[in-house]
């Protein structure tokens, strides 16, 4: 029986002692939803030294994080809500968990409004934290392929038709600021407008885009921002921001009133929206704190610029391949790209790897981040790439079509 143990005590670790990802080190990693959430040095660094659980707990003086002085989380989250131009900023599980978060607090505030209005692009947890809150969906279309974009007319059509439908309004619109599928980025204004006209709160969720694009809520009248650390502001998952208008301060910010009834212990500091602290004790939140002047740095509109050039750089390039169509609007402003492969597709037919060829032929070339298996369409980012690297992935897809002679 000791022996039994002592060898499945080996198996372990050997299984998972010596775990290691050379992705950053030996490889171009393209992963569409990685790109902007690789970290920089000041976080690598953070990272080994607040790796350990309740890390930032250290000098917890008041019983909450967002009110921890050293390391200075109180003034990082002021140093966000200035810099996303908001209220007010509190971290969160993820930007999934933000979007709950709001639709939690409206549906408490607003109980005779059961839908919310998204855009057909929206991300799937969009919908998840929809049906967690026992609430209704309404999809705005899209104009299909292969531009898949939003027209704000058609926001004002839905919500009508809810007026007319329900005789109310709906609780919330949800606009996907730049989409997981194409990469589109939609202006907010024309949909706050909207929402401002018929006193609807706006939530933007800003996933792919808070820490990429410059946004400014206040300008933009956005009620609600939900930012992923991890996607988009070069941090370790999983964490998100949500940030709100400080109308709805007392909706989100609310203080525990729970009481034992032997021990009459009770938590008065502990906000209850957020389970008393929000969960990104260690590693996630300082490395998000610790890469925030690079974020602010690359929101600036020159670099923001020079990585739009950088991804229809490649796109005029690939363009040229027989069989390749970019999907999307046109050119890009995210670096987020859908590209519909049909002649690497037909190579698949009758490739003895079958749709697996494509992402070894890209790997061979020392590029990652393509799916498995995927030849009919991929997704690929080229967000904080050098230029130089940025070419080589280009040339890769020509070298590729040339061998398979699609060119």
């Amino acid at each position: 029986m000791i022996m039994d143990k002592l060898e499945y005590n080996n198996k372990l670790v050997e299984k998972y002692s010596n775990l290691s990802r050379r992705a950053n080190e030996d490889y171009i990693n393209i992963h569409p939803i990685q790109r902007g959430g690789i970290l920089t040095s000041e976080a690598y660094k953070a990272l080994i030294s607040f790796g350990d659980g309740y890390s930032l707990c250290d000098n917890c003086l008041k019983g909450r994080l967002d009110k921890i002085e050293n390391p200075p989380v109180i003034d990082f989250l002021n140093d966000v809500a200035r810099y996303f131009n908001i209220d007010k900023i509190m971290p969160t599980a993820a930007a999934r968990e933000s979007k709950r978060i709001i639709m939690e607090i409206l549906s408490k505030k607003y109980p005779e409004r059961k839908i919310v209005v998204v855009d057909s692009l929206s991300h799937y947890t969009t919908y998840l934290a929809i049906e967690s809150n026992n609430l209704e969906i309404r999809e705005v279309p899209n104009s299909g392929s292969p531009e898949f974009s939003l027209n704000p007319v058609d926001f004002e059509k839905v919500i009508e038709g809810i007026y007319k439908e329900k005789g109310d309004y709906p609780l919330l619109i949800v606009l996907t600021h730049v989409d997981y599928k194409y990469g589109n980025y939609n202006d907010p204004k024309p949909i706050a407008e909207i929402c401002k006209k018929y006193d609807i709160p706006f939530l933007l969720n800003a996933a792919y885009s808070g820490g990429i694009l410059p946004i400014d809520c206040n300008n933009s009248n956005i009620d609600f921002i939900a930012c992923s650390g991890h996607k988009s502001m070069a941090s370790s998952g999983p964490i998100g921001l949500v940030g709100f208008k400080k109308k709805y301060n007392k909706d989100i910010m609310v203080h525990s009133k729970i009481q034992g009834n032997l021990t009459l212990k009770s938590f008065p500091n502990k906000i209850c929206t957020l389970m008393g602290c929000p969960p990104v004790y260690g590693a996630p939140l300082i490395t998000l704190m610790a890469s925030f002047p690079t974020i602010v740095k690359r929101t600036q509109e020159e670099q923001v610029k020079e990585e739009s050039k950088k991804a229809n750089y490649v796109i005029d390039k690939i363009k040229q391949i027989n069989g390749i169509t970019v999907l999307g609007k046109l050119p890009k402003f995210h670096p987020l790209t859908n590209v519909r492969t049909k002649c690497f597709e037909e190579v698949a037919k009758s490739h003895p790897r079958r749709g697996f060829f494509l992402r070894e032929e890209f790997k061979e070339r020392g590029i990652i981040g393509l799916l498995p298996g995927i030849s009919k369409e991929m997704k690929f980012n080229t967000y904080g790439l050098s230029w130089n690297q940025v070419k080589h992935l280009t040339d890769a897809f020509v070298e590729i079509a040339e061998k398979y002679n699609l060119i």
